[in-house]
């Protein structure tokens, strides 16, 4: 719908001591503080998943060489979408109007557009441990049973509410994740990532001296050192939809991937029979996971 003089008639009306138009203050961005952020030149990115090899066998001094076949491979694919949307405005609406509010709106669409990507990029947790065609091999993010390359399987799943026990419980899940044959990595999660009602209890986990839940009969329960205190960094994601689900990631070696196909960018033009002025904005991404691995997720029950 275009905005003109019947529409918004009353911006024209002297005496509106104030007008108020999306003033909220801007939120920070919060997608790249937990996304890897990439660039693409193509309609499509894809990445290749594969194995390694098992572990060595012993060796005759007269026997050959075992030679051993790589896993099978696989592809994940990143297909990028186009978002677009604007307005328009008459002439004479710009023109007549005393307050300043058609300015405005660009900056409102610009802040939809921001909204737009933290909801999609939040959609990778707020859909974790859904099963989904869209997903590779139709797997949740974060499940019980993964499968691996050669056969096997793995899982990421933590269990329990957020509390200093259960996080311990997916520290440790963490430092048994395996690769495509079963051989373990080096996972060191650094992240928490939690949605806003659960800020409180992970600052209280992070920055406590001393335990949250001493455990014992013991005199000393009260004094247990808070064994986890300053491992993850918090991260807050306002988009996510649950209240009770939580993640550690790894930054080094987690593949939640954004690709920017074409950035976010805004254009006006006016008819030349009409008069009437244009803006729209445009962007084009994708977005998704390319392995489970770097990341463990409880649903919090």
């Amino acid at each position: 719908m275009s905005v003109n003089s019947g529409n918004y008639g009353k911006l024209l009306e002297p005496g509106l001591r104030k007008i108020f138009l999306e003033t909220y203050n801007e939120k920070p961005e919060q997608y790249s503080q937990i996304l890897n952020v990439l660039s693409s030149q193509k309609a499509i990115e894809t990445d290749l998943r594969m194995g390694g090899f098992s572990l060595w066998n012993e060796k005759g001094s007269l026997d050959g060489v075992e030679y051993e076949d790589a896993t099978a491979t696989d592809t994940v694919l990143y297909k990028h979408v186009t978002f677009a949307k604007g307005f328009q405005v008459e002439k004479e609406m710009v023109d007549d109007e005393q307050y300043q509010i058609i300015n405005k709106m660009p900056k409102a669409l610009a802040r939809a557009a921001r909204a737009t990507i933290e909801t999609k990029a939040a959609e990778l947790f707020n859909g974790a441990f859904t099963a989904s065609a869209s997903n590779y091999k139709g797997e949740a993010l974060v499940s019980g049973t993964h499968l691996r390359l050669d056969g096997g399987s793995t899982t990421n799943l933590a269990t329990g509410a957020l509390n200093e026990g259960n996080l311990e419980l997916a520290l440790k899940l963490a430092h048994e994740q395996v690769d495509e044959r079963g051989l373990k990595i080096q996972m060191n999660p650094d992240i928490l990532i939690v949605p806003r009602a659960l800020e409180y209890q992970a600052i209280r986990l992070m920055d406590s001296t001393l335990s949250t839940t001493p455990g014992g009969a013991s005199v000393f329960a009260k004094n247990d050192v808070n064994a986890i205190r300053g491992r993850l960094k918090v991260v807050v994601l306002d988009y996510l939809t649950s209240s009770t689900n939580w993640f550690i990631a790894d930054s080094q070696i987690h593949q939640l991937n954004w690709f920017w196909r074409e950035k976010l960018s805004f254009k006006n033009d006016t008819d030349f029979d009409t008069d009437v002025a244009k803006y729209k904005g445009r962007m084009r991404f994708s977005y998704g996971w390319s392995d489970h691995r770097g990341i463990i997720g409880s649903t919090g029950v």
